[in-house]
Order: structure tokens, then C-alpha cells, then sequence
């Protein structure tokens, strides 16, 4: 009984604490998932490199390996899985719209064979 008096008379003070550890939550949260997103970029540019196109389901499964030890403790404590495959495809579009504006991005993903290569090859 004691704690429902107690809530019952300091509850503008508990919900003030709750509103400011939700925004300092929220801004640590915010602040991590530009960082997130930038390393999910270079990890599905790599499984891009590493197991080429048809090969989606081992791709995801390889990136979400490598980002989740990573992660902050902030946002493992927030992300479910389900956010976290998200992320990973929005990665994926923006890394996909970064590979066929830039070539160099492109040519590292699936190097095109050189003349040099070629002539040894035939030889």
C-alpha cells in the first residue's frame, strides 16, 4: 500500500524522470543509428563482394553476424530483429544507388577482367 501511496503522490515527479531518461534514450539512439547504417553500408557492400547476386538470404544472414556484436548496448536493447533485417535492406538500397553512381564502388563489388588478364588467359 505504501508504494501506490507513494506514486499516487510524487507521480508528476516519476512521469518527469520517465519523459527525460526516454529522451536521452532516444538521443543516444538516434545518434548510434547513423553510425549503424554506415557500417551495415560497408558490410553489404562486402557480402555483395564476397557471394554475389542470388545469394540474399546467406547475405543477410552474414551482415546480421557481423553488425549485431558491434552494436551499441543503447540499441540492442530497442532492436528487434525485425528492425535490424530492415536496416539492413535500407543499407542495401542505399548501397545499391551508391554502386551504380560510382564505378569505382562497382568495379571493386564485381572487378571487370583487364586486357592483361585476358591475354594471359588465352595464352
Amino acid at each position: 500500500m505504501n508504494v501506490i501511496e507513494f506514486i499516487l503522490a510524487n507521480w508528476d515527479f516519476i512521469l518527469l524522470i520517465v519523459a527525460a531518461v526516454s529522451a536521452v534514450v532516444f538521443a543516444v539512439f538516434k545518434g548510434n543509428k547513423s553510425v549503424v547504417m554506415k557500417m551495415l553500408y560497408a558490410l553489404v557492400t562486402e557480402a555483395e563482394k564476397d557471394f554475389g547476386s542470388g545469394t540474399g538470404s546467406l547475405k543477410l544472414a552474414t551482415v546480421i553476424e557481423a553488425i549485431y556484436p558491434k552494436l551499441p548496448a543503447v540499441i540492442k536493447m530497442f532492436v528487434t530483429d525485425k528492425t535490424l533485417q530492415k536496416w539492413v535492406e535500407d543499407a542495401l538500397t542505399t548501397a545499391k544507388t551508391a554502386w551504380e553512381q560510382n564505378a569505382n564502388i562497382a568495379n571493386y563489388i564485381a572487378p571487370t577482367p583487364s586486357a592483361d588478364t585476358t591475354d594471359k588467359a588465352e595464352e
